[in-house]
């Protein structure tokens, strides 16, 4: 993408010079006097012409540099399938939205699994933030169980970090089976067995200000403790956990993986991210992947041949 814009502005510079010389020539051609001004045309007349090459140059390397992309595309379409046949046979993947669902990215995540003959997600979650601070610590301190994870301070890391982990390993989930009419917007799948990896979708950030709103500021900052403690819950179980964007989702939200320190993909929607999403939840090594500015790792991670057993 980069060497194809680099050649277009190559082009499009070149092209206004060239126009610009033609001009001057013009002008300049029809006061011609004596020998000194005849002189000083031919020079413009040769630069027009080198102008002139270097235009056709230009227009030759963005031709090989599109035809080269277009190869590229259909050599990565035809490799794919077999890139990505059998990376997550085998292995259940639970996918949490930090905020609510968004039907296109879970269809996304969802290809990519399949893609690598992963299935469905073991369950899905989605939650309903920003959380209601009082209320929640209200919940929490009227259940001897889960007083201990009540804050005065509205911070919820703790009980992030229980959640997270309750959402990997399965079985008994007793925060997530006391607390889902506060917490779950919408859930999917069996929470009895454990996953081997999580994926990670952020549909809501925290906004800039409050503008004075003192309720609004605390649930902001209720909700960022308990999505960062939930994240981290999720990776200190030891499974690969990874945060997906869409191509044009802001750069923020892949800051934000980078921040709970887990591997991110921001560009689920196209093909290479969906390997690069299948790849990093087989286990392939941490990082972040894409095609955008965030993606510090490349656009995929090293791929390892498959043992067919």
């Amino acid at each position: 993408m980069f060497g194809l814009r680099y050649h277009v502005a190559s082009l499009a510079a070149v092209f206004v010079a060239l126009a610009v010389g033609i001009l001057l020539g013009v002008a300049v051609s029809g006061k011609v006097t004596d020998a000194g001004e005849a002189a000083e045309l031919q020079n413009l007349q040769d630069r027009n012409e080198r102008l002139q090459q270097d235009l056709d140059a230009a227009q030759a390397a963005a031709e090989a540099a599109t035809q080269q992309g277009e190869g590229s595309e259909e050599l990565f379409a035809r490799a794919y399938p077999a890139l990505m046949e059998n990376r997550l046979d085998g292995k259940d993947v639970a996918v949490l939205f930090l905020g609510p669902a968004d039907g296109s990215l879970r269809s996304e995540v969802e290809r990519s699994l399949a893609d690598a003959d992963g299935g469905a997600p073991a369950r899905v979650v989605a939650l309903d933030v920003p959380v209601d601070d009082t209320d929640l610590a209200a919940a929490l301190e009227g259940d001897e169980v889960l007083a201990a994870y009540a804050d005065d301070g509205g911070d919820f890391s703790d009980l992030g970090r229980e959640l997270g982990r309750e959402l990997v390993e399965g079985g008994d989930t007793p925060l997530w089976a006391a607390l889902s009419t506060r917490l779950v917007e919408e859930r999917s799948g069996s929470s009895s067995l454990p996953v081997d990896a999580t994926v990670v979708v952020t549909t809501w950030t925290p906004p800039d200000e409050a503008n004075g709103d003192e309720e609004a500021a605390a649930q902001t900052e209720a909700t960022s403790s308990l999505l960062e403690g939930l994240v981290r819950g999720l990776d200190g179980v030891g499974v690969p956990v990874v945060g997906v964007a869409a191509g044009d989702d802001p750069p923020e939200i892949i800051e934000l993986y980078r921040d709970q320190g887990i591997s991110s993909v921001d560009d689920i929607d196209v093909p290479a991210g969906r390997l690069a999403l299948a790849l990093l939840l087989a286990g392939a090594e941490p990082g972040h992947y894409g095609l955008g500015d965030g993606a510090s790792d490349g656009v995929v991670p090293p791929i390892e041949p498959l043992t067919i057993e």
